[in-house]
């Protein structure tokens, strides 16, 4: 076997370890340091839970939406219930399922928010949240939905029944209502009811419209979310204050920095924001209205 000469210093040479040397700008290092301090702020984390709040909120209310939505067009179209097929019924189901869904998950983000502001039974959690909390949601009628959720996750959805009776007469206009149903004894079969919730089923017909449960609940959990936000609005005031003037401070640091608030550099990059609600949907720019008084001065 005959060796290859020649290589030995090559192989030495790479058998030696890379070194690579870094290097940090004195620029990024402090850019890194304000970040951080920012990022440590009450305010900083205040304001990621109440941006996760405000899309538990948002889910909510369209969740409400798009289940009203879809019972108004049977309650108030002249539809009839033996016109109704399986798909208007699942759809019903689904978006009944996925608002009662969205408010536990909604009462979920409030309690994480009221936790990292004061940590767990604090003060306005035992009093102030309590107090509101039982006033809105430990009524017979909302502890019955609060339960009908459990009753979708443990037993079936309920399907609403759908019907339609007409009224009128000789002389008198004919009239056609829809409805839609809860069979109460269907209902109480499942023994997991709370006893508020039981004794709101037990003085209801035996056949009552879902219609007026589901807007009063809507109306409630929405009341319910707009005075919490402000209860976490007006009690962390100081809080947001504090973070939006270190924010603010950041962004004119970081701007003079970069040289943004040069004639230079704003002469090249102009401000491009969107000055209203129609451009910053991207649509274009409408014509100025006038009206008939000025168009005809203008012709003058």
């Amino acid at each position: 076997m005959t060796e290859q000469p020649g290589n030995e210093a090559d192989a030495t040479k790479s058998d030696e370890p890379t070194v690579l040397e870094t290097w940090t700008s004195p620029f990024g290092i402090e850019r890194d340091k304000r970040m951080a301090e920012l990022q440590a702020m009450p305010g900083f984390r205040l304001n990621m839970d109440l941006a996760a709040l405000g899309r538990a909120g948002h889910i909510m209310y369209r969740n409400a939406e798009e289940l009203s939505k879809h019972a108004t067009a049977y309650l108030t179209g002249r539809r009839f219930s033996q016109d109704v097929d399986d798909e208007f019924e699942n759809e019903l189901v689904r978006y009944l399922h996925n608002y009662l869904t969205s408010v536990t998950s909604l009462i979920d983000s409030q309690r994480v928010v009221m936790r990292h502001c004061w940590g767990k039974d604090s003060e306005f959690e035992k009093g102030a949240y309590t107090e509101q909390r039982k006033a809105s949601f430990e009524t017979g009628e909302a502890e019955f939905m609060k339960d009908l959720r459990n009753y979708c996750t443990h037993r079936a959805v309920p399907v609403p029944g759908v019907s339609t009776t007409f009224s009128g007469g000789r002389g008198r206009p004919s009239v056609i209502a829809n409805r839609l149903t809860f069979d109460r004894e269907a209902l109480l079969e499942w023994d997991s009811w709370t006893a508020p919730a039981k004794a709101y089923l037990n003085a209801k017909d035996e056949q009552f419209d879902v219609g007026p449960v589901i807007e009063s609940y809507v109306n409630t959990a929405s009341r319910f979310f707009n005075w919490f936000v402000n209860e976490i609005n007006e009690r962390n005031a100081e809080v947001k204050a504090e973070f939006l003037a270190a924010g603010e401070e950041y962004k004119e640091w970081y701007e003079d920095q970069m040289g943004m608030n040069t004639p230079g550099f704003k002469k090249l990059f102009p401000d491009m924001a969107p000055r209203n609600r129609a451009e910053r949907r991207g649509q274009r720019p409408q014509p100025k209205r006038t009206s008939k008084n000025n168009r005809k001065r203008k012709r003058k």
